[in-house]
């Protein structure tokens, strides 16, 4: 944390608006619903997050799927796949007001994308 950027008066209030629409995400509620993940570029997918930390990743209009893990640590939702030579990481915080999360992807380490991951209901 101590190697942020002082925010000004400004930023840190848009900040603080910001964290009062999050919630934690609970590791009891991830796995009881598929989930669907979209990107910004409209890619999208379903995600199965099974109870034993494992999950499924199939893309919505074809018969692509990856396999890897999940957790829930300090209320936010992380999850793990291997494509290849890629390690696709994605780090979702939860939404107060409704079921459509906000998340970030990884590519090997480095910051590939902004997604939308939404709780359906099953």
């Amino acid at each position: 944390m101590e190697d942020l950027p002082t925010l000004s008066p400004t930023q840190a209030q848009e900040l603080k608006h910001w964290l009062r629409q999050r919630r934690k995400i609970l590791a009891y509620e991830v796995h009881h619903q598929p989930w669907v993940k979209v990107n910004v570029e409209g890619a999208s997918s379903s995600l199965c997050l099974l109870p034993n930390g494992t999950l499924t990743e199939q893309d919505l209009f074809s018969d692509k799927a990856l396999h890897g893990l999940w957790k829930v640590v300090n209320g936010f939702l992380f999850m793990k796949v291997v494509s290849g030579e890629f390690i696709i990481e994605y780090q979702v915080v939860g939404c107060a007001e409704q079921n459509i999360h906000c998340g970030i992807e990884y590519i090997n380490g480095q910051l590939s994308s902004y997604s939308k991951f939404i709780q359906t209901q099953s």
